[in-house]
């Protein structure tokens, strides 16, 4: 377990909403199930304690933790979670009377499900639910300047057209695959993905 004190003191039954030392989870960089993976698990137990539910600003933090975790159908219970308990009528966030913090949760939460690029590459759809078979998404950013748009068919990457904005290398990770590549300021490039070829630069 990632200890939230000097000591062990920790109760396993707290649920209590806060969840400050994971910091490093999110929104920081520094823990990773693809870099860091044993911190990683001791991140997961804190969440495993702390419980899927609390105040809509919490459940939107552990929505994006469980995300960064790449847990995408946990992440998806915090969701439902954030928008059945955490969400009046209004489509406020509540934690008496308000608080935005929830709000940019769920929307930044959704974003870490489907791309993340906070650990030097960009990471197709890191945390895809079973509930979202089919989808895509358009205009996604990520850092090093690209605007993404991605698609995906029946759980797995379909394809993914990257436009640079700054003609940095790319670097991208998807089903244990790594590709990269240079790019040229203003230019798209297409990505591919199947089962037997893997995933594939198109142009």
């Amino acid at each position: 377990q990632l200890l939230e004190w000097s000591t062990d003191i920790d109760d396993p039954k707290d649920e209590h909403r806060h969840v400050n030392h994971l910091f490093g989870l999110h929104p920081g960089h520094t823990v990773s199930p693809v870099t860091t993976p044993e911190l990683a698990e001791a991140a997961k137990v804190v969440l495993v304690h702390r419980g899927d539910g609390a105040t809509g600003w919490s459940m939107g933090w552990k929505l994006n933790q469980w995300a960064r975790l790449q847990d995408g159908n946990h992440a998806y219970t915090l969701f439902g979670n954030l928008l059945k308990n955490g969400t009046v009528d209004n489509l406020w966030d509540t934690h008496p009377p308000f608080q935005i913090d929830g709000n940019f949760g769920g929307t930044a939460g959704i974003t870490e499900m489907l791309l993340q690029s906070h650990m030097g590459f960009v990471q197709l759809l890191p945390a895809l639910p079973d509930a979202w078979k089919d989808g895509s998404i358009y205009g996604i950013c990520a850092k090093g300047n690209f605007e993404i748009d991605i698609t995906w068919k029946d759980g797995l990457l379909k394809e993914a057209t990257i436009l640079s904005k700054a003609g940095q290398n790319c670097i991208v990770k998807y089903a244990g695959q790594t590709i990269s590549f240079k790019t040229v300021k203003g230019r798209s490039y297409q990505l591919k993905y199947d089962k037997e070829n893997g995933l594939i630069k198109i142009k």
